[in-house]
Formats: structure tokens, sequence, C-alpha cells
């Protein structure tokens, strides 16, 4: 095993002790809202849950830790980098800035369920399409994987 084929393994490891650590046993609910534009003149609020691990109701540390190894095997790494923090084809996922979604759980569950159409690309320097699921190769994520995935994707914008 090389140097850098322990980086992975080891951020996956240290992502799930952190938030196993900032969870103290009692799960707490903060709501909170987040607001976005969905177009030039509409704008929608979304409340979420959280528990006291930063993460939302339902998205446990094993789905983050899952939804990282999904994200690394599969071609989001390709187009979002390998440190989820843009590439040639795919934006930034670190920032907290996002165009296509609002940046809760929910909504990276939808646009990793629906996919991003080429004709739906805000960012001009992003030319090919987010596929549906994951796409079909080796075959479309199924809806726990694409939870596992979102889990991930937020774990990395919410910390």
């Amino acid at each position: 095993m090389t140097h850098s084929s322990l980086i992975r393994p080891t951020l996956a490891v240290l992502t799930v002790v952190a938030i196993a650590a900032c969870h103290n046993g009692s799960a707490t609910t903060t709501p909170s809202t987040v607001s976005t534009s969905t177009s030039a003149t509409a704008t929608t609020t979304r409340s979420t849950t959280s528990t006291a691990g930063g993460l939302p109701a339902g998205v446990t540390a094993a789905m983050v830790a899952t939804g990282d190894s999904i994200f690394h095997a599969r071609g989001c790494r390709n187009c979002h980098g390998m440190d989820a923090k843009g590439a040639r084809n795919g934006p930034d996922l670190t920032s907290g800035k996002f165009q296509h979604v609002n940046g809760t759980y929910p909504d990276f569950v939808r646009i990793i369920t629906s996919g991003i159409p080429a004709a739906e690309i805000k960012d001009p320097s992003h030319t090919i399409p987010m596929p549906a699921r994951g796409g079909n190769r080796p075959a479309p994520l199924t809806d726990e994987q694409i939870n596992d995935v979102a889990a991930y994707v937020y774990s990395l914008s919410h910390k």
C-alpha cells in the first residue's frame, strides 16, 4: 500500500470519529432555515432539523462514511475532484456556495437522483451534464446509495 492509497481510508475513519466524538448520545434538535433563490423572482425557505452532531435528522456517521466511499469509487470524483473542491467539469462541494441546490440534505438527494442536464448547467465553465443516479456505469445508484452520497456531500459543506 502506498502513502497516497492510505489517505482516503484514513480520512473516512477520521470523519466518522470526528462526527461520533461530537455526538454525545443525546439528540437535540435545532431548527435552521436556509433561503435560496430558485428563480429571478422567487425565493424559497426550507427548514431542516439537525442532531447534536451537526447532521440532519436520520443521517448517520455510517452513511457519511459509506457515501465517501461511493463518491470516490464512482464518477463523482472525476468532475468534483478527489477532495470535492471542484475540478474542470464540476463545482466545489465544500464551500457551501451552490448554484443548483439550496444546501439541505433533501436537496442533495434530489440533485443526485435527478442529475443536471447540459442545458440546465449554470456555470459555463462546466460543460458535462451530471448524470441522474450517478450514471449507468457500472449501474445507477440505489436510493440507499444516493442517501449515503448526499450525506457525505452535506457533511463536506456543514462542518
